[in-house]
């Protein structure tokens, strides 16, 4: 991502760098998503949306957890012509390349639902870090793409830093899971506040260290 200006013209669009912080890093970006994107990737998936899982620690499984309670439904990379476009777009965000990302993943979380504080990277401490792994290494980055307006609450909370991004129908918030030297960045807990009134929409696309296969 070149911070050198705010505007960062894509090959298929031009977005706004909207704020930084560091460390961790973490970035906002306006106009990610057109309006019609958002909607059109919400009507994809809303029908097929099932409770959300975790990544079990126990067994490395995905399981579900009182501690996530939103509805959602995972794509397989490139699996519409949006998708493989919102793809596109991110590795060009991120000069990161398609193939290291996991699924696209759209959310939603009604009133009083939320996503207590977690790490979106696999603790080389757990049992199953190495199965966790596997599949394409370390989960260096996390992209989230705010697909609707939310009337109270439901930001995206880092709590070690004191920083809350609120959500904005279209916007990407961008955050590094890992340092630069590939170890895990204990800064990057998160959390997704409850829903005060309304609804989210949200999509998740996890970047992985290594090529990812499913």
């Amino acid at each position: 991502m070149d911070m050198s200006h705010n505007s960062i013209v894509l090959p298929d669009k031009t977005v706004r760098l909207a704020s930084t912080f560091y460390p961790p890093f973490v970035a906002v970006i306006e106009g990610f998503l057109s309006h019609k994107e958002c909607d059109q990737l919400i009507s994809s998936a809303e029908g097929n949306m099932r409770d959300s899982r975790v990544v079990s620690p126990v067994d490395g499984t995905f399981a579900e957890h009182d501690a996530r309670t939103s509805k959602s439904h995972g794509f397989q990379r490139g699996a519409t012509p949006l998708i493989t476009t919102i793809e596109n777009r991110i590795a060009a965000l991120l000069h990161w390349p398609v193939v290291h990302g996991e699924g696209l993943q759209v959310l939603k979380y009604g009133k009083g639902q939320e996503y207590r504080p977690h790490y979106d990277f696999f603790d080389p401490k757990n049992a199953n870090y190495q199965k966790n792994i596997g599949k394409g290494g370390q989960r260096v980055g996390t992209l989230l793409m705010y697909l609707s307006d939310v009337e109270a609450g439901g930001g995206t909370n880092f709590p070690k830093i004191n920083l809350e991004v609120r959500p904005k129908k279209g916007m990407a918030l961008y955050f590094a899971n890992t340092k630069f030297d590939g170890s895990i960045e204990p800064l990057s807990l998160h959390a997704g506040m409850p829903v005060n009134k309304g609804t989210k929409f949200l999509a998740t696309k996890w970047l992985r260290a290594n090529p990812y296969v499913s």
